[in-house]
């Protein structure tokens, strides 16, 4: 997954901060819940952008949906510009 941390996400026109708890932290939960997550099974990871890109988790972080949901759950916005063109 690739996954935008820019403030563009969190605008008063797209719901505020609720947007990123409700609708992209509840995109990503409802994905984990819809695939077998373990070591032999599905893997995801996930790369964080905003002004700059970097490695929220790999594929091999987490064991199991559970685990991976308390991690999307402590994730939290960085804000910055939405920034598509730099890696």
């Amino acid at each position: 997954m690739i996954l935008d941390h820019s403030t563009s996400i969190v605008t008063p026109e797209r719901g505020g901060y609720d947007n990123w708890d409700v609708s992209v932290k509840g995109f990503l939960k409802q994905l984990i819940d819809a695939f077998p997550i373990g070591p032999t099974l599905t893997r995801l990871g996930i790369v964080g952008f905003s002004s700059s890109a970097w490695l929220q988790f790999g594929f091999y972080a987490y064991n199991n949906s559970r685990t991976m949901t308390e991690a999307v759950e402590l994730m939290d916005i960085v804000g910055g510009e939405t920034n598509i063109a730099q890696v």
